[in-house]
């Protein structure tokens, strides 16, 4: 491949922005559109452009005061790129001023007739218009944007952080209030009006590379089909072993790499309950369940619940790895409201401090619940031929 693409148009945009230009340049390479430069050169063609241009500018910037988009428009000094569709009608286009001694340009207006929008053909403007200017030997493109304009702006590769000097800009562009001033780096090396085919050849060399670097093109055989019965693993090795899968270990595997990631996963399960157990602490609702009941203040309590719980006794049997799965977590959190509504009134203080603490805490239990299981512990399975 003799351009490298590097990054500065498609980065944001993942494989749409290779689809909306590629469609585009299908309709250019057919015919069915074009691209001309204008200019207020007297001409009744050229004129009439411009007004089409002009109008489509009107109705697509409402917030933009006519007389100026006139102005500018017919301005000597600004030029227009038009998309021409069926070589009659002028569908859309950018409006802009070059500073060559400046070695920069500023986009006044660019806009597409509304029903088109969708087509590619803002994308592919954008990409033809950096095309033309790389030739001025421009370097940058600056433009205000308004709230509206900014995700498109971003990407057709423009960022707000302004890396041009400003003593080359300062003083020749004018400060919209309202507006994000917006630049965009021209490369030298790039062919915009090929990036698509750019973008789909890289795309390709690295699909290559990687399959040259990794097995994940090689299909390997199935293990026979049997009877087998998959009980709980005991920590530290899976259930089944994996180097019995057939492509495992030519692909690097170790059970080194199985245990790194059971650790990883039991970290990322003891960082989410200890979350649930200081949110609970801290709420003002949680000082029935701070500790265990003393027995010396409520006397029959142990009597009546016989497996009481409380936030310091969970805190404890999570840091003792006591929790083997996220189900006996829950549990003991649910049982410590179940365990107060058993032995205390509904009018209490603490019937209403359990109620309250557990909506609080509810939705970060379900949350939880949902994450995936922590590994070391597999459900038995068991598992016969299809009959």
């Amino acid at each position: 491949m003799s351009q490298q693409f590097v990054g500065i148009n498609g980065e944001q945009t993942g494989l749409g922005f290779t689809n909306r230009d590629q469609g585009a340049k299908v309709e250019e390479d057919q015919g069915l559109i074009d691209f001309k430069i204008i200019t207020n050169n007297g001409y009744h063609d050229s004129m009439k452009m411009l007004i089409d241009l002009k109008n489509i500018f009107a109705r697509q910037l409402p917030k933009m005061p006519k007389e100026y988009i006139v102005r500018l428009v017919f301005d000597r000094n600004h030029e227009s790129m038009c998309i021409i569709k069926d070589n009659t009608k002028v569908i859309g286009g950018i409006c802009y001023r070059k500073y060559p001694t400046q070695r920069f340009a500023e986009i006044a207006f660019l806009a597409i007739t509304a029903n088109l929008q969708v087509k590619g053909y803002g994308t592919r403007l954008m990409n033809k218009f950096k095309e033309h200017i790389q030739k001025q030997d421009v370097e940058y493109l600056l433009t205000y944007a308004d709230n509206y304009a900014i995700g498109y702006f971003r990407k057709q590769g423009f960022y707000q952080e302004i890396k041009m000097h400003p003593d080359r800009w300062k003083g020749f562009i004018k400060d919209y209030d309202g507006g994000t001033l917006m630049e965009c780096y021209v490369h030298s090396n790039i062919d915009y009006g090929n990036i698509s085919d750019l973008i789909r050849e890289q795309k390709q060399l690295m699909i290559d590379l990687i399959k040259k670097l990794t097995l994940n093109d090689r299909v390997y055989p199935a293990i026979e089909k049997q009877n087998y019965k998959m009980e709980t693993s005991n920590g530290d090795k899976p259930a089944v072993k994996p180097e019995s899968v057939f492509g495992v270990l030519e692909s690097g595997w170790t059970i080194e790499d199985y245990i790194e990631l059971k650790k990883q996963k039991e970290k990322t399960f003891m960082i989410s309950c200890q979350q649930i157990i200081d949110t609970m602490r801290k709420h003002k609702s949680a000082w029935p369940f701070l500790e265990p009941v003393n027995k010396d203040d409520v006397p029959d309590y142990y009597d009546v619940i016989t497996d009481p719980i409380d936030i310091k006794t969970i805190e404890k049997k999570l840091q003792n790895n006591q929790y083997t799965s996220k189900d006996l977590f829950i549990k003991d959190v649910k049982r410590m409201f179940t365990n107060c509504r058993s032995y205390n009134q509904p009018d209490t203080i603490y019937y209403k401090c359990a109620n309250e603490l557990e909506r609080t805490i509810d939705d970060y239990l379900k949350k939880l619940k949902d994450e995936s299981q922590i590994p070391g512990v597999s459900k038995k399975i068991k598992k016969t031929n299809n009959k």
